[in-house]
Protein backbone atom coordinates (compact mmCIF):
# COMPACT_ATOMS: atom_id res chain seq x y z
CA UNK A 1 0.00 0.00 0.00
CA UNK A 2 1.30 3.15 -0.68
CA UNK A 3 1.45 6.42 0.91
CA UNK A 4 0.51 9.44 0.09
CA UNK A 5 2.21 12.12 2.01
CA UNK A 6 0.80 16.19 0.32
CA UNK A 7 3.18 18.25 2.31
CA UNK A 8 6.03 16.32 3.66
CA UNK A 9 8.51 16.64 6.79
CA UNK A 10 9.88 19.88 4.84
CA UNK A 11 6.74 20.90 3.90
CA UNK A 12 4.54 20.83 6.88
CA UNK A 13 7.24 22.70 9.02
CA UNK A 14 7.88 25.36 6.22
CA UNK A 15 3.58 26.00 6.41
CA UNK A 16 3.74 26.26 10.21
CA UNK A 17 6.84 28.28 9.97
CA UNK A 18 5.20 31.29 7.60
CA UNK A 19 2.17 30.62 9.97
CA UNK A 20 3.91 31.57 12.85
CA UNK A 21 5.38 34.34 11.22
CA UNK A 22 1.92 35.69 9.69
CA UNK A 23 0.56 35.44 13.19
CA UNK A 24 3.58 37.49 14.40
CA UNK A 25 3.55 40.14 11.53
CA UNK A 26 -0.32 40.70 12.15
CA UNK A 27 -0.01 41.40 15.59
CA UNK A 28 3.03 43.90 15.65
CA UNK A 29 5.30 40.75 16.98
CA UNK A 30 4.07 42.27 20.59
CA UNK A 31 6.08 45.18 20.59
CA UNK A 32 3.67 47.96 22.47
CA UNK A 33 3.25 51.18 19.77
CA UNK A 34 2.06 54.06 22.86
CA UNK A 35 1.31 56.35 19.22
CA UNK A 36 -0.95 53.68 17.55
CA UNK A 37 -3.15 53.70 20.75
CA UNK A 38 -3.04 57.41 20.70
CA UNK A 39 -4.55 57.12 17.32
CA UNK A 40 -7.31 54.63 18.64
CA UNK A 41 -10.87 56.33 18.87
CA UNK A 42 -13.06 55.10 21.35
CA UNK A 43 -16.53 54.75 20.81
CA UNK A 44 -18.14 57.73 20.44
CA UNK A 45 -15.96 59.95 20.42
CA UNK A 46 -13.47 61.81 17.48
CA UNK A 47 -9.84 62.73 16.90
CA UNK A 48 -8.50 65.55 15.84
CA UNK A 49 -4.78 67.00 14.78
CA UNK A 50 -3.28 70.61 15.26
CA UNK A 51 -0.15 71.39 13.89
CA UNK A 52 2.06 69.77 17.29
CA UNK A 53 -1.24 69.14 19.60
CA UNK A 54 -3.24 65.82 19.09
CA UNK A 55 -6.69 65.91 20.47
CA UNK A 56 -7.99 62.84 21.31
CA UNK A 57 -11.23 60.95 22.43
CA UNK A 58 -13.19 64.24 22.51
CA UNK A 59 -17.03 63.28 23.42
CA UNK A 60 -19.84 65.21 25.34
CA UNK A 61 -20.67 62.65 28.07
CA UNK A 62 -24.26 63.52 29.54
CA UNK A 63 -23.26 62.15 33.10
CA UNK A 64 -26.66 61.55 35.71
CA UNK A 65 -26.62 64.67 38.15
CA UNK A 66 -26.59 63.88 42.04
CA UNK A 67 -30.19 65.71 41.58
CA UNK A 68 -32.92 63.55 40.49
CA UNK A 69 -33.55 64.76 37.20
CA UNK A 70 -31.14 66.81 35.90
CA UNK A 71 -28.65 66.20 33.55
CA UNK A 72 -25.08 67.50 32.89
CA UNK A 73 -22.82 67.77 29.90
CA UNK A 74 -19.21 67.09 30.27
CA UNK A 75 -16.73 67.80 27.55
CA UNK A 76 -14.04 64.80 28.26
CA UNK A 77 -10.61 64.16 25.77
CA UNK A 78 -7.18 64.17 26.22
CA UNK A 79 -4.25 66.84 24.62
CA UNK A 80 -0.92 65.30 23.30
CA UNK A 81 1.27 67.78 22.63
CA UNK A 82 4.34 66.51 20.23
CA UNK A 83 5.33 69.47 19.79
CA UNK A 84 8.74 71.43 20.81
CA UNK A 85 7.33 74.19 22.78
CA UNK A 86 4.61 74.64 25.42
CA UNK A 87 1.31 75.26 24.54
CA UNK A 88 -2.06 76.33 26.70
CA UNK A 89 -5.48 75.49 25.60
CA UNK A 90 -6.84 78.76 27.58
CA UNK A 91 -11.36 78.30 27.05
CA UNK A 92 -13.11 76.56 25.28
CA UNK A 93 -16.30 77.74 23.57
CA UNK A 94 -19.76 76.00 22.42
CA UNK A 95 -22.68 77.86 20.42
CA UNK A 96 -24.72 74.48 22.52
CA UNK A 97 -24.07 75.99 25.84
CA UNK A 98 -23.68 79.78 27.26
CA UNK A 99 -20.92 79.17 28.90
CA UNK A 100 -18.15 75.93 28.92
CA UNK A 101 -16.41 76.37 32.14
CA UNK A 102 -13.44 73.85 33.05
CA UNK A 103 -14.37 72.42 37.00
CA UNK A 104 -11.98 69.69 38.97
CA UNK A 105 -12.73 67.45 41.21
CA UNK A 106 -12.83 69.88 44.35
CA UNK A 107 -11.02 72.76 42.67
CA UNK A 108 -11.87 75.99 42.09
CA UNK A 109 -12.92 76.86 38.55
CA UNK A 110 -10.31 77.37 36.26
CA UNK A 111 -10.68 78.17 31.76
CA UNK A 112 -6.88 77.54 31.20
CA UNK A 113 -4.82 73.86 30.91
CA UNK A 114 -0.98 73.96 30.31
CA UNK A 115 0.11 71.81 27.66
CA UNK A 116 4.04 71.22 28.13
CA UNK A 117 5.87 70.11 25.21
CA UNK A 118 6.11 66.38 24.48
CA UNK A 119 3.15 66.14 27.48
CA UNK A 120 -0.16 64.72 27.92
CA UNK A 121 -3.47 66.46 29.74
CA UNK A 122 -5.65 63.75 30.19
CA UNK A 123 -9.48 64.49 31.33
CA UNK A 124 -11.01 61.53 30.45
CA UNK A 125 -12.34 60.24 33.86
CA UNK A 126 -15.20 61.47 36.06
CA UNK A 127 -12.73 62.08 38.83
CA UNK A 128 -10.14 63.75 36.68
CA UNK A 129 -11.69 67.72 35.09
CA UNK A 130 -13.86 68.37 32.78
CA UNK A 131 -15.50 70.91 30.62
CA UNK A 132 -19.19 71.31 31.92
CA UNK A 133 -21.46 72.79 29.24
CA UNK A 134 -24.43 75.10 30.97
CA UNK A 135 -26.36 76.29 30.50
CA UNK A 136 -27.20 74.55 27.38
CA UNK A 137 -28.81 76.21 24.66
CA UNK A 138 -31.10 73.30 23.76
CA UNK A 139 -31.77 69.50 24.57
CA UNK A 140 -28.67 67.52 23.63
CA UNK A 141 -29.48 64.34 22.43
CA UNK A 142 -26.99 61.27 22.72
CA UNK A 143 -26.10 59.94 18.78
CA UNK A 144 -25.77 63.73 17.79
CA UNK A 145 -22.49 65.70 17.26
CA UNK A 146 -22.20 69.65 18.44
CA UNK A 147 -19.58 72.07 17.77
CA UNK A 148 -16.56 73.01 20.04
CA UNK A 149 -14.19 75.44 19.85
CA UNK A 150 -10.70 75.34 21.56
CA UNK A 151 -8.81 78.52 21.51
CA UNK A 152 -4.87 77.67 22.18
CA UNK A 153 -1.79 80.37 23.10
CA UNK A 154 -0.20 78.93 20.10
CA UNK A 155 -1.87 76.67 17.93
CA UNK A 156 -5.01 79.33 17.76
CA UNK A 157 -8.83 77.88 17.37
CA UNK A 158 -9.65 74.39 16.58
CA UNK A 159 -13.69 74.09 16.15
CA UNK A 160 -14.28 70.19 16.16
CA UNK A 161 -17.76 68.70 15.71
CA UNK A 162 -18.19 66.24 18.95
CA UNK A 163 -20.38 63.65 19.33
CA UNK A 164 -22.53 63.33 22.46
CA UNK A 165 -22.98 59.94 24.50
CA UNK A 166 -24.75 58.82 27.20
CA UNK A 167 -22.29 58.03 30.49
Amino acid sequence: MARVDCFGRRGLFGGVVAALLAALLATGCGVHNDSAAAERTTSGSVNVDAGGLALRHLRVVLDDSPQAGLVSAVLRGSFVNSGDRDDELRRVTSPAAETVQLIGVGAEPSQTVPLAAGGVARLEHPTDPGWVLDPLAGDLRAGTSIPVTFHFAHEGRVTVAIPVAVG
